[in-house]
């Protein structure tokens, strides 16, 4: 039989071509994610699934493909939502795309930063409203970015790149780690989480989304910043309590944030942080570039390839439990 490939949203057509050069490829075009019946009716009998962050890939997707599938390969670095544990007892490989956005996810990081940092959304919201009648010089105001203190929640690939930004823009850079990180760029760690957070006027999430590190910025933890303060997140959602978060900007305990992934996500019509001016929501596009896209969609097409030729994925993050001798 031959091999089959399952592919659960669009994708460029030159990978799509690669596979179905190498394997029976079933592509789920429309944009939207695959409802759960309609994920574990496609992947019946699959080698391979093209994963994306919005499927979630556990034990029964997995069954249901049944005991041809080898390989799963996430579209992105993050792999939260496949259960690796139940992939490493079923001798299925997971491969993921490290290092292709740091830069990208870097920039666009930055990029909240600054905007949050000088309110940029909240004032294009006042100008199209027709607030803007006049000049009040204590109206809008917002936080220098050279001299503030930057607080990163994890000092990984992106996490550094963020912090070389900060650094050459004049920031002084602080960060928590788990782990000694293997370069610290000259940054200070803090001894804490909680004295990163009181000490920094921006905090920025860069952590991977684990049971350790689900909930992890709380209602305690958005009271222990200072009230200036702006929280970024481009990392995961659930690693903030989005209700502490809400009232947090509510209350004033911080002074704004800037998401790119929220908890749920998509953020629902309604939801109570669309109401509040002191925060930038947006639709999880930190890596949304074209060049970065490609490149992604080629290193999880590279992962699959891999597999049907026999080979272990080139980016796999379970390759010690997997035994295909």
């Amino acid at each position: 039989m031959a091999a089959k490939v399952l592919v659960t949203r669009r994708q460029f057509e030159d990978q799509m071509d690669r596979l179905r050069s190498e394997a029976e490829t079933i592509v789920l075009t429309r944009p939207a994610p695959a409802t759960r019946e309609e994920l574990l009716h496609a992947v019946k009998d699959c080698t391979g699934i093209f994963a994306h962050i919005t499927d979630r890939i556990d034990a029964d997707v997995m069954d249901a493909a049944g005991s041809s599938l080898r390989v799963i390969a996430e579209f992105g670095v993050g792999y939260d939502n496949i259960d690796t544990a139940a992939a490493s007892e079923r001798n299925i490989a997971v491969g993921n795309t490290p290092g292709v956005l740091t830069e990208t996810a870097a920039d666009f990081t930055f990029a909240l930063i600054q905007s949050a940092g000088r309110r940029l959304t909240e004032s294009d919201r006042f100008v199209r409203r027709g607030e803007w009648k006049w000049f009040d010089p204590l109206d809008l105001l917002g936080l220098d970015i050279n001299g503030s203190k930057l607080g990163i929640v994890g000092l990984g690939r992106i996490g550094s790149a963020v912090a070389r930004r900060a650094l050459a823009s004049g920031m002084e850079v602080i960060y928590f780690n788990r782990n000694q990180p293997a370069d610290d760029l000259g940054c200070r760690r803090a001894g804490s989480l909680d004295e990163l957070l009181a000490e920094s006027d921006f905090v920025s999430l860069h952590c991977p989304l684990t049971p350790e590190t689900y909930g992890l910025i709380g209602s305690a933890q958005l009271k222990t910043m200072q009230s200036h303060a702006v929280l970024v997140n481009t990392a995961r959602g659930p690693i903030v309590d989005t209700d502490a978060l809400t009232e947090a900007l509510r209350s004033g305990a911080i002074a704004s944030a800037a998401l790119d992934v929220t908890d749920p996500e998509p953020i629902p019509a309604g939801h109570p942080l669309l109401r509040l001016e002191n925060v930038t929501l947006l639709p999880h596009i930190a890596s949304a570039t074209v060049g970065t896209r490609k490149k992604m969609s080629q290193m999880t097409v590279d992962n699959i390839l891999a597999v049907l030729r026999g080979e272990l994925p080139p980016n796999c993050v379970n390759s010690e439990h997997i035994n295909w001798s």
